[in-house]
């Protein structure tokens, strides 16, 4: 069967036995970069079926890689023989509101050739002789999918290429020169860029010392702002920790919680974003809010299981990360209101700070209580407006509400794939 076929037969039966359908055809394609030659380039390809059914309102699923009517029809079989096992919160339907909004994307990242894209950035790039090892990947992906239920059919297809780049330095004390960038449109693609951003890094990271504990002005780079918020902030504002008073916002909905500069978006809604959909995985309605409005916390998100148990409303925020998953609560595209400073002029008038480029210990924190503590790896020096020593193993520490009372953000921001983040400033901060 093709996927026209697979499609239309799964929107007959989900109207006529009320069933779930999510159709994914995964292609990707990935290879090593070594030394600006192409490694071990592999492709994969993954296809399958999800079904899911409701019997007396338990959910049952089951997923089919050999896709045909008969297996379709039997997997609904042993779906529902998986849904008179279970004895949990009771789900009554699918989502059924029929999203207004439409994304578009552009497909042909599908067609890019690697090799073809390789002699192009050795063309425009140097090799500068204190440079000992340029090494990463590219990675494209093409996916295909719809979902189905009996009220909704959505059809998606998304293509995306990700470079990422780390280059090694033949200084006595080496460096690491890393830089990744996602790209969702074939006419943004730069490679070189991403290079040039790797070479950089590392040349600005050269030699790097022991940090001095005292009082500094932090900057976050723009990949540690996404490290950040993500971890800390928009981790604590899913549902279920809500209620359970798992997270330091259980308490917070509708108050000041953070500094008034910080607002951040979801918007599933825009074009050539990696994370935009009009439906989550449960057929429900995504929909564009406001989970910070300057400083205040303001929307919570459940996916439908949580929703019943705490009698909420979804949010359209269930997905799985694979058809072999199971749903968790996720956004869709994040996006974190700038700033109104560049860059270059918040350091020129930095008198003794550091930017972060590097921190390690996410893993560690307590969402509970919102205390944090992280390893600084790698960071630089600012004095006087002017960047000095790299610098290394300091510890970053303290409590997200009290550490972002006051931040604030730069003008310029990077884009993630599904996100756009910029600098963040946090002034007078102590590093142990």
């Amino acid at each position: 069967m093709n996927k026209q076929e697979i499609f239309e037969l799964c929107q007959k039966i989900a109207k006529k036995e009320h069933i779930e359908f999510i159709y994914s055809n995964n292609y990707q394609e990935y290879c090593d970069i070594k030394k600006f030659d192409l490694e071990k380039i592999e492709n994969k390809e993954n296809t399958g079926l999800f079904i899911r059914v409701i019997e007396n309102g338990q959910t049952g699923t089951f997923v089919i890689t050999q896709i045909s009517e008969k297996n379709i029809l039997q997997g609904i079989q042993n779906a529902k023989k998986i849904a008179k096992l279970k004895n949990n919160i009771k789900i009554n339907d699918f989502g059924s509101d029929k999203p207004k909004n439409k994304t578009k994307y552009k497909n042909d990242i599908k067609n890019i050739d690697f090799s073809e894209i390789m002699k192009n950035t050795k063309k425009q790039l140097t090799k500068e002789k204190y440079f000992k090892a340029y090494d990463g990947y590219l990675s494209k992906m093409v996916n295909y999918n719809f979902y189905v239920n009996p009220y909704v059919s959505v059809e998606n297809n998304k293509s995306t290429l990700v470079a990422s780049t780390v280059i090694v330095t033949k200084d006595k004390k080496p460096s690491n020169g890393y830089y990744k960038q996602i790209f969702t449109e074939t006419k943004k693609i730069d490679i070189p860029y991403v290079f040039q951003q790797a070479k950089e890094n590392a040349k600005l990271l050269l030699n790097p010392i022991q940090g001095v504990p005292e009082t500094y002005d932090i900057i976050l780079n723009q990949d540690m702002t996404a490290y950040i918020i993500e971890g800390l902030i928009l981790s604590a504002t899913k549902g279920e920790n809500i209620e359970k008073k798992d997270s330091y916002l259980w308490d917070q909905i509708g108050k000041q919680t953070f500094s008034k500069n910080i607002t951040i978006i979801e918007n599933p809604f825009i074009d050539d974003y990696a994370g935009s959909s009009d439906i989550d995985d449960e057929g429900f309605k995504c929909t564009e809010k406001k989970i910070i409005e300057k400083g205040v916390f303001k929307h919570p998100i459940y996916d439908q299981t949580n929703a019943e148990k705490y009698q909420k409303k979804p949010t359209g925020n269930g997905f799985r990360p694979s058809l072999y998953s199971n749903i968790m609560c996720g956004y869709t595209n994040i996006l974190q209101k700038p700033g109104n400073q560049n860059i270059n002029d918040i350091i020129s008038k930095t008198k003794n700070g550091i930017i972060i480029y590097g921190l390690m210990g996410m893993h560690m924190n307590k969402l509970t209580t919102g205390e944090f503590s992280l390893t600084i790896s790698n960071a630089k020096h600012i004095e006087n407006g002017k960047l000095k020593d790299t610098i290394t193993n300091l510890n970053f520490t303290g409590n997200i509400k009290e550490t972002f009372k006051n931040a604030y953000f730069s003008k310029e921001q990077k884009f993630f794939g599904d996100s756009l983040y910029s600098y963040t400033i946090l002034e007078n901060k102590k590093l142990i």
